[in-house]
């Protein structure tokens, strides 16, 4: 006897839901930091080095390969940031502005996905220290700092003060982030030979970019 009833309630619900626009749903940012893959204008790829901060604005620091002045660089085909003007002399580093804040937060571990590594500050490492970088082609690779101070010639120009490392690296590693330890140490700029033959690395050390920019390194708990 209720059966009709029953219908009659079934299918007004279900008039009530086909009439009812669908919410829309947010999604939450993506972890961007240390380790993220990036594109610049000329498609090309790099690794993004360290996340940092001046005041209420996220930027990322990476190498000169992932852009110039003025370039917009994508992470996974969105609008990461715009590159900001390099430091004269060139130091062979560059920070991107982030200003794609719907699509990615910033976080300081490396690489953002899983976060092997949560930085915890950008103490110095001396020469003969242990120092890991991670690349988005060749992921961990590790090795000891041989020296400071260290100059290597471009086509383009002379780089001075690096840092010299053991640790290999290939296309697409350039501008990631070396940490010994906790501590964000510097981003890849240039080196020798392969991860199949054994190789040498240079980076710019963290904390001259972060000085020059007015910068601070962002930390796993920030």
């Amino acid at each position: 006897m209720r059966l009709p009833r029953f219908r009659y309630l079934l299918g007004l619900v279900l008039a009530l839901c086909l009439a009812s626009p669908p919410t829309a749903q947010a999604h939450a940012p993506a972890p961007l930091g240390g380790g993220s893959v990036l594109q610049n204008s000329a498609s090309s790829r790099c690794t993004a080095g360290f996340a940092a901060v001046s005041g209420n604005t996220g930027y990322l620091i990476a190498s000169s390969a992932c852009g110039k002045a003025g370039d917009t660089v994508r992470s996974a085909g969105r609008v990461v940031g715009v590159v900001v003007a390099e430091q004269m002399p060139p130091t062979g580093a560059i920070v991107i502005r982030v200003t794609n804040t719907t699509d990615w937060r910033l976080v300081g571990s490396i690489p953002p996905t899983d976060g092997r590594v949560t930085i915890t500050g950008s103490a110095e490492a001396a020469v003969g220290a242990s120092v890991c970088r991670y690349g988005s082609t060749t992921s961990w690779r590790c090795g000891t700092i041989q020296g400071k101070n260290q100059s290597i010639t471009f086509p383009w120009g002379t780089l001075t003060g690096l840092t010299r490392t053991s640790v290999c690296a290939e296309p697409g590693d350039n501008g990631g982030p070396f940490v010994s330890g906790t501590q964000a140490q510097g981003v890849l700029v240039g080196g020798s030979g392969n991860c199949s033959s054994g190789g040498t690395t240079y980076f710019v050390p963290v904390n001259r970019i972060l000085s020059a920019y007015g910068l601070t390194i962002l930390t796993g708990t920030s």
